[in-house]
Protein backbone atom coordinates (compact mmCIF):
# COMPACT_ATOMS: atom_id res chain seq x y z
CA UNK A 1 0.00 0.00 0.00
CA UNK A 2 3.04 2.47 -0.47
CA UNK A 3 1.74 3.79 -3.37
CA UNK A 4 -1.46 5.44 -1.91
CA UNK A 5 -1.28 6.39 1.57
CA UNK A 6 -4.95 6.14 2.37
CA UNK A 7 -7.33 3.31 3.24
CA UNK A 8 -10.87 3.98 2.90
CA UNK A 9 -13.78 1.92 5.33
CA UNK A 10 -17.60 2.88 5.12
CA UNK A 11 -19.56 2.29 8.53
CA UNK A 12 -23.48 2.44 8.79
CA UNK A 13 -23.18 1.86 12.94
CA UNK A 14 -23.85 -2.64 12.12
CA UNK A 15 -21.79 -4.75 13.52
CA UNK A 16 -20.66 -6.25 10.30
CA UNK A 17 -19.42 -2.14 9.58
CA UNK A 18 -17.82 -2.51 12.93
CA UNK A 19 -16.04 -5.33 11.82
CA UNK A 20 -15.05 -3.53 8.55
CA UNK A 21 -13.54 -0.54 10.38
CA UNK A 22 -11.61 -2.72 12.81
CA UNK A 23 -10.21 -4.63 9.88
CA UNK A 24 -9.40 -1.35 7.79
CA UNK A 25 -7.62 0.22 10.82
CA UNK A 26 -5.10 -3.10 10.91
CA UNK A 27 -4.46 -2.92 7.42
CA UNK A 28 -3.94 0.86 8.03
CA UNK A 29 -1.63 1.14 10.61
CA UNK A 30 -0.34 -2.48 9.17
CA UNK A 31 0.89 -0.47 5.92
CA UNK A 32 1.50 3.13 7.79
CA UNK A 33 -1.38 4.47 5.77
CA UNK A 34 -3.95 7.47 7.32
CA UNK A 35 -7.40 5.69 8.00
CA UNK A 36 -10.19 7.60 6.33
CA UNK A 37 -13.45 6.64 7.96
CA UNK A 38 -16.99 7.45 5.82
CA UNK A 39 -20.70 7.38 7.34
CA UNK A 40 -22.72 8.41 3.91
CA UNK A 41 -26.10 9.49 5.27
CA UNK A 42 -29.55 11.27 3.28
CA UNK A 43 -30.66 14.40 4.70
CA UNK A 44 -34.59 12.76 5.52
CA UNK A 45 -36.23 14.34 9.01
CA UNK A 46 -38.30 11.47 8.73
CA UNK A 47 -36.04 8.47 8.19
CA UNK A 48 -32.62 10.07 10.33
CA UNK A 49 -32.71 11.31 13.66
CA UNK A 50 -30.30 13.12 13.00
CA UNK A 51 -32.14 15.52 10.64
CA UNK A 52 -34.45 16.07 12.70
CA UNK A 53 -35.26 19.89 13.29
CA UNK A 54 -31.56 20.40 11.26
CA UNK A 55 -31.02 21.70 7.86
CA UNK A 56 -28.63 20.17 5.93
CA UNK A 57 -25.37 21.81 7.05
CA UNK A 58 -26.29 21.04 10.90
CA UNK A 59 -27.44 17.46 10.43
CA UNK A 60 -24.11 16.78 8.52
CA UNK A 61 -22.22 18.16 11.55
CA UNK A 62 -23.97 15.94 13.91
CA UNK A 63 -23.43 13.11 11.96
CA UNK A 64 -19.83 14.02 11.60
CA UNK A 65 -19.36 14.53 15.66
CA UNK A 66 -21.57 11.14 16.09
CA UNK A 67 -18.92 9.22 14.12
CA UNK A 68 -15.89 10.74 15.44
CA UNK A 69 -16.97 9.65 18.88
CA UNK A 70 -17.99 6.20 17.42
CA UNK A 71 -14.55 5.88 15.95
CA UNK A 72 -12.49 7.26 19.20
CA UNK A 73 -14.23 4.73 21.16
CA UNK A 74 -13.71 1.68 18.59
CA UNK A 75 -10.51 2.07 17.05
CA UNK A 76 -7.53 2.51 19.09
CA UNK A 77 -5.08 4.25 17.12
CA UNK A 78 -3.47 7.49 17.00
CA UNK A 79 -5.89 10.13 15.86
CA UNK A 80 -3.64 12.07 13.36
CA UNK A 81 -3.60 8.78 11.06
CA UNK A 82 -7.52 9.03 11.01
CA UNK A 83 -10.08 11.39 9.08
CA UNK A 84 -13.73 11.13 9.88
CA UNK A 85 -16.01 12.37 7.30
CA UNK A 86 -20.04 12.17 6.93
CA UNK A 87 -20.93 12.83 3.32
CA UNK A 88 -24.68 13.53 2.68
CA UNK A 89 -25.89 11.51 -0.20
CA UNK A 90 -25.89 7.83 -1.32
CA UNK A 91 -23.86 5.29 0.48
CA UNK A 92 -22.31 3.49 -2.45
CA UNK A 93 -21.63 6.83 -4.38
CA UNK A 94 -20.06 8.56 -1.13
CA UNK A 95 -17.52 5.64 -0.69
CA UNK A 96 -16.43 5.12 -4.04
CA UNK A 97 -15.98 8.56 -4.58
CA UNK A 98 -14.28 8.96 -1.16
CA UNK A 99 -11.96 6.28 -1.99
CA UNK A 100 -10.47 7.47 -5.77
CA UNK A 101 -6.53 7.06 -5.39
CA UNK A 102 -6.97 5.28 -2.24
CA UNK A 103 -5.33 2.18 -1.85
CA UNK A 104 -8.26 0.25 -0.29
CA UNK A 105 -11.41 0.28 0.25
CA UNK A 106 -13.29 -2.04 3.08
CA UNK A 107 -16.48 -2.56 3.46
CA UNK A 108 -18.71 -4.93 5.41
CA UNK A 109 -21.36 -7.42 4.00
CA UNK A 110 -24.60 -8.33 5.74
CA UNK A 111 -25.28 -11.34 3.85
CA UNK A 112 -28.75 -10.67 3.34
CA UNK A 113 -28.78 -12.73 0.60
CA UNK A 114 -29.50 -12.59 -3.62
CA UNK A 115 -33.29 -11.47 -3.15
CA UNK A 116 -32.64 -8.59 -0.89
CA UNK A 117 -29.60 -7.58 -3.09
CA UNK A 118 -31.51 -7.27 -6.29
CA UNK A 119 -34.95 -5.82 -3.88
CA UNK A 120 -33.09 -2.94 -2.36
CA UNK A 121 -29.05 -2.93 -3.28
CA UNK A 122 -25.74 -3.79 -1.87
CA UNK A 123 -23.31 -1.34 -1.05
CA UNK A 124 -20.39 -3.94 -1.31
CA UNK A 125 -21.66 -5.26 -4.75
CA UNK A 126 -21.68 -1.70 -5.70
CA UNK A 127 -18.37 -0.28 -4.27
CA UNK A 128 -16.93 -3.83 -6.16
CA UNK A 129 -18.35 -2.92 -9.49
CA UNK A 130 -17.27 0.69 -9.99
CA UNK A 131 -14.37 1.65 -7.32
CA UNK A 132 -11.14 2.73 -9.00
CA UNK A 133 -9.54 0.60 -6.19
CA UNK A 134 -8.97 -2.99 -4.95
CA UNK A 135 -11.98 -3.42 -2.63
CA UNK A 136 -12.07 -5.62 0.75
CA UNK A 137 -15.41 -6.90 1.93
CA UNK A 138 -15.69 -8.51 5.37
CA UNK A 139 -18.01 -11.42 4.98
CA UNK A 140 -20.25 -12.12 7.35
CA UNK A 141 -19.00 -15.57 9.03
CA UNK A 142 -15.46 -13.41 9.92
CA UNK A 143 -17.61 -11.87 12.62
CA UNK A 144 -18.19 -15.22 13.85
CA UNK A 145 -17.91 -15.93 17.91
CA UNK A 146 -15.51 -18.02 17.58
CA UNK A 147 -13.55 -15.84 15.06
CA UNK A 148 -11.08 -13.16 15.96
CA UNK A 149 -12.42 -10.25 14.24
CA UNK A 150 -15.95 -11.96 15.58
CA UNK A 151 -14.68 -11.61 19.49
CA UNK A 152 -13.70 -7.88 18.95
CA UNK A 153 -16.63 -6.72 17.62
CA UNK A 154 -18.18 -8.32 20.71
CA UNK A 155 -16.14 -6.59 23.20
CA UNK A 156 -17.44 -3.58 21.63
CA UNK A 157 -20.98 -4.20 21.56
CA UNK A 158 -21.09 -5.43 25.00
CA UNK A 159 -19.03 -2.23 26.20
Amino acid sequence: MKAHQFVVVGVDGSSASVGALLWAAEAAAASGAELRVVAAWLHDPLLDDLSIGRNVDEAGKAHRAELEAFVAETVKTPPETVRCSAPEGDAASMLIDCARNAALLVVGSHGKGLVRQALTGSVSTACLRRASCPVAVVPPHALTPESRLGRKVAEIAGS
